[in-house]
Formats: C-alpha cells, structure tokens, sequence
C-alpha cells in the first residue's frame, strides 16, 4: 500500500517552485573560460551545491569534457558524486575529520594542510593523491610558506602519499594590481620552488579563481597550469563587466492567491509597507527559506508575463508578496520568476544581490537544496 501511495504521489506532485538550469550556458561558460588561458585547464567547483545549482545535475553534464578535477567541499559531496557515477576525478579542498577516514579505498584527491589529516591518509588510504594547500597570505586555511619545509618533510619521510599538486587561493583576485595579490603570486611561486627544491615535481598548480582567469592579461603566466573557476562558471563575473559569460539560473514560482490591497492597508511582518492607493498584490508560495533573501523585503522585484513586480512587506520564511497591479488578467497558478538568468532584468540573480549589498554567490548559496533543479 505505500508504495502504491508513493508512485501515485510521485505521478501527480507538481512542486511550487522549480530553479531551471540552462544547459547550453553551461556548456557555454565553460567553454569560454577554456578559451581564455590555452595553457590553463578549468576545474569545475562543485562545492555548496553547485553554488545553488544541483551538484548531481551540473556535474552529470560536465562530467562529458574531460576536465581535470570536481572541486569540492567536503567528503560528503564527494560520495555523492561518486554515487552519481560521476567519472571525473575529484578533489576534496575542505578538512576532513581523521576519523571519516577509516573506511575502504577512496578514489579521491585530497587537499592538505594538517599534520593529523596527513597522517590518517597515510595509514586509512595508503598511496592517496594528495595537492598540499598552502597559505600565501590570505591567513585562512593552508599551511604557511615558513612551515611549508618542515611539512613537506613530514609527507615525504614518514608517508607514502602522492604529492599530485600545490594548491593556493586569492583573498582578492578581482584585483589583479593589489600589492597583496601580487605578493600572494609571489608567494606561490616560493611554494612551488620549495616543492622542486625537495625533489617534488606536482603534476597540477593552481592558486586562479573565476576572477584570476577573467582578469589574464593581469596575471599572465604565473598562475601555474590549472584554475578553479566557481561563479564564472555559473555565468557571473563578480565584477559585472565579462559579457561572454551566461548566467544559468532562473528561479520560478507560481501565484496562490490573489486580493486586493485597500488605500492605507498594510502587509507583511511587522506591516513594514502601507498601499499608498489601491492595489492588487498576489501572495507567492517562496520565501526566504527557499532563498528569497529577506533583504529583498520592499525593495525586490519579480517577473510576471514581462510585468516587473514589486516584492512589498516583508519577505516571511515561505511566503513571498508582492504587486500585480499592472499585470492585466492575473490569476491564480500564474507563473512567476523570481531570479532571472538575463543579467538586464532587475531580478536578475546580479541585480538582485547588489540590493542586497552581497556578491551573487550569497544568494545562490542560500537556495533551498529540496527545490527542484530541472535542466532546460
């Protein structure tokens, strides 16, 4: 009987809200930020779910290039590639506790900066590749260049790991002219000769974002031979300036009910808006769990049949309203974009961050992982 009941439901369920992902921007991005730097391979990043897009889905797609590596976060997105059947290597950048490493042969690389990590994969997943992380002055994960030596003695005397790379990251890579980005690039070429000096000769170097690869004529060659581009990726250049990239994402609900708003009436939470006349508002099934940022509240906008419509009141947890006044024939199950995926639009996920005072991958990243991703 209840698998009868699930195969009914799943028949019939008609989710609210839906995130559609664009499958030939996709394939677009990445084909562009391949084009930039000949000498440089594209790692996809994969981390926070795809930036909000669907891990599983993005990577099925890349998965058909050849790329060199999945970027992510944690050991948990990296079973759930590898569950997926994903093919392309993966390289795990975050900690992982020592303890999660005692299970049988992972298939993973693994970034490194920590003498107890170093020596669990040493005796949990003997002969693993490992890409030592190195801090070049950002001060966040990574090992420091003055006890880069000292560690790197560690891996090679007392382990039988494969040092397959070196790995860095920019605090600013957007701003290729900083005199702390130039000193991190400097830093990163000491790392690499520390690395020769010892006899290592690593297969992948890589410190280059979206922005470092967006930014090449800053950076040259001295952004080793493999970049990982995240929001690029995605079709956003954090500087809003590269035309070439397309964003892939659009964020659909629909309307559920629709009333009318009398001359002085209030709505929302805390009745942060007043009708300044007569109105007619529509109440959506999407709020800020499902990654309508609350700062949106009376600011925002949304998209019905090309009507720009305004987000008034607060935006509640799963409940999103707004202004359907100039929308002619408005109705009930009426279909509504919430984040557009073209950059003109006011409620394109870019224009809609810079309401918010945030970068877009914020916003991508506070998506709701149960809403459904469907490629189109």
């Amino acid at each position: 009987m209840l698998d009868n009941i699930k195969n009914s439901f799943a028949r019939n369920y008609k989710p609210l809200n839906k995130i559609e992902i664009s499958l030939s921007n996709l394939k677009h991005n990445y084909k562009y930020l391949l084009s930039i730097n000949k000498t440089i391979k594209v790692a996809p990043v994969l981390k926070s779910n795809a930036y909000g897009h669907g891990i599983e889905i993005v990577a099925k797609e890349l998965d058909k290039f050849n790329c060199p590596f999945f970027c992510v976060d944690s050991l948990y997105e990296a079973y759930k590639l590898l569950k997926s059947g994903i093919k392309t290597p993966i390289l795990i950048m975050g900690y992982i506790n020592p303890q999660s490493l005692k299970t049988k042969k992972l298939p993973f690389s693994f970034a490194v900066f920590d003498y107890g990590v170093i020596l669990a994969l040493n005796k949990y997943q003997p002969q693993a590749k490992i890409h030592i992380f190195v801090d070049t002055g950002m001060h966040r994960e990574g090992i420091r260049i003055d006890e880069l030596p000292k560690f790197l003695k560690t891996i090679i005397t007392k382990t039988n790991l494969e040092i397959e790379g070196i790995m860095s990251h920019f605090a600013e890579s957007e701003n290729p002219k900083n005199p702390s980005t130039k000193q991190q690039l400097q830093n990163f070429q000491k790392a690499i000769a520390i690395l020769k000096k010892s006899g290592v000769s690593p297969k992948w170097m890589h410190i280059a974002n979206s922005s470092a690869i967006l930014n090449d004529k800053f950076y040259k060659a001295e952004l080793g031979n493999m970049a990982r581009t995240g929001i690029g990726l995605y079709g956003i250049d954090p500087q809003g300036k590269d035309k070439n990239l397309k964003p892939l994402l659009t964020l659909k609900t629909s309307i559920s009910q629709i009333k009318n708003l009398q001359k002085e009436e209030k709505a929302g939470y805390n009745f942060t808006f007043t009708a300044k006349e007569n109105m007619q508002i529509a109440i959506l099934p999407i709020g800020y769990f499902d990654g309508v940022d609350r700062r949106l509240s009376n600011i925002g906008f949304t998209l019905v049949n090309g009507v720009y419509c305004p987000i008034v009141g607060r935006v509640s947890m799963n409940i999103t309203i707004i202004d359907v006044s100039k929308v002619t024939n408005v109705k009930v199950g009426q279909e509504v974009i919430v984040y557009s995926n073209n950059p003109a639009d006011k409620n394109s996920i870019l224009n809609a961050a810079k309401l918010c005072n945030e970068p877009a991958y914020v916003l991508l990243g506070n998506l709701a992982s149960p809403t459904k991703r469907i490629l189109v």
